[in-house]
């Protein structure tokens, strides 16, 4: 990725909350998160770094167990969904 495009690629990012993981190791472990993937749920990026993709540390009571299904199975495949899945904080909100 030359400069002009890094560049773009950053400005496109601001805003937005993401984790990048390895899709070649067994739980497809989170190797990035951006800060404000952080401050949304609460997590340090030390305490993020290796989960899996699937962000099971923010499932809570109301995580419905169809929707982590979903989310498992378009992440293991390659067909784009989308899934309704409540999530939770740190502090549990």
């Amino acid at each position: 990725m030359g400069p002009s495009t890094k560049r773009k690629w950053l400005k496109g990012s601001q805003g937005r909350k993401f984790v990048i993981a390895n899709a070649r190791v067994e739980n497809c472990a989170i190797i990035f998160c951006n800060d404000g993937f952080c401050h949304m749920c609460g997590y340090s990026r030390a305490e993020i770094m290796q989960k899996p993709c699937t962000c099971n540390f923010l499932y809570g009571p109301d995580t419905k167990r169809l929707a982590i299904a979903q989310m498992a199975q378009a992440l293991l495949g390659s067909e784009e969904r989308k899934v309704e899945i409540n999530l939770y904080r740190k502090d549990g909100n």
